[in-house]
């Protein structure tokens, strides 16, 4: 049994990861980075994508459809992802588990390793501004906002197993088929912010 693959994003817009914080006077939200400085998608914004794809996926009875995938469903979003307990404050935890989405390794091992190159970093973010419009097409006073965005990029997550998950069958193809529903990451996508791609890749 297959017991960990990697997601590749294919970000092709601008995209904003938040973090709830903003910098200065200028910029009201920062996107989330990792300690050098480099953007990232975090774990649980991975598994969220992921789990609503597949719920998406289970609805629609694409697994019970599917010869191979049939006996996974129904539950099988529960048994991959968890599930809230009928105990109040509790929940049931899933057998898969998810690393932060981020830039491939080669490329964080460059930058880490030419520190005089740092000043390229800032060449991955735009700032991103907007303001309300009333109803004859004016800005409103004091609603332009600024919003850090990454540039396109690709990055890579891990999926795993958790220990002693049992026999999950054909895990990774549930995997495959769901994806194609995800269209999007990170904040604003309504307003074209972080179209992607996601794919599943097995190891060799």
């Amino acid at each position: 049994m297959i017991h960990s693959a990697r997601l590749k994003f294919d970000i092709r817009t601008y995209w904003h990861a938040g973090t709830g914080r903003g910098r200065g006077g200028t910029v009201d939200a920062v996107t989330y980075k990792d300690a050098d400085g480099l953007p990232r998608l975090p774990g649980r914004t991975v598994k969220g994508l992921v789990r609503d794809a597949v719920a998406q996926a289970e609805e629609l009875n694409w697994f019970a459809e599917d010869g191979e995938l049939k006996d996974l469903s129904p539950g099988i979003t529960d048994r991959l992802f968890g599930k809230a307990s009928e105990e109040q404050g509790k929940s049931e935890p899933g057998c898969l588990r998810f690393s932060d989405a981020v830039l491939p390794e080669d490329v964080r091992r460059w930058f880490r390793g030419n520190p005089k190159e740092r000043g390229l970093i800032s060449g991955l973010y735009r700032t991103h501004f907007a303001t309300a419009v009333n109803d004859k097409g004016s800005a409103v006073d004091q609603t332009l906002r600024g919003i850090e965005v990454t540039v396109p990029v690709t990055l890579y997550a891990t999926v795993s197993l958790v220990p002693d998950a049992g026999d999950l069958g054909p895990w990774t193809k549930v995997l495959e088929r769901a994806l194609p529903l995800i269209h999007a990451v990170g904040a604003h996508r309504t307003r074209g912010f972080g179209r992607v791609c996601v794919s599943l890749e097995l190891d060799p």
